[in-house]
């Protein structure tokens, strides 16, 4: 049997959780890694929890669909790059999915312009989060 994230990281489940967040988080500590879904990356992403699980999760996503999220497109790629978290210990895994976010670049059809910006700000705000 896998471990919970609860189980992992030691952590309590919040009693009379007051929203949806705190109620998002009791939810997903009871998931293992494997049952984490792209909405739970978002949020664990963008409260910058688990990072150990989350961060190499949210790249192995992005590699299988580069516009993945789950209120708007690429908004994975978009909650990666804006982590306040340093990300210089996944310098290899960065590199490799900046590497593929370039090389694709050419070939993907944007639906909205919105879109194009946030995968190439994005991009850039990966490249400058490893070089530090």
């Amino acid at each position: 049997m896998k471990k919970t994230l609860k189980e992992i990281y030691n952590y309590e489940f919040i009693e009379k959780p007051e929203t949806s967040l705190l109620k998002d988080i009791n939810v997903l500590l009871n998931k293992n890694i494997d049952e984490l879904n792209v909405h739970d990356i978002c949020v664990l992403i963008r409260q910058e929890m688990f990072i150990d699980i989350s961060v190499p999760k949210a790249i192995e996503m992005i590699k299988n669909d580069h516009s993945v999220g789950d209120y708007y497109d690429y908004s994975l790629l978009v909650n990666l790059s804006n982590m306040q978290t340093s990300l210089t210990k996944y310098k290899e895994q960065i590199t490799s999915l900046i590497e593929i976010l370039e090389k694709d670049f050419n070939t993907i059809k944007f639906d909205l312009d919105s879109d194009k910006t946030d995968y190439v700000n994005s991009v850039d705000n990966l490249i400058k989060k490893i070089i530090k």
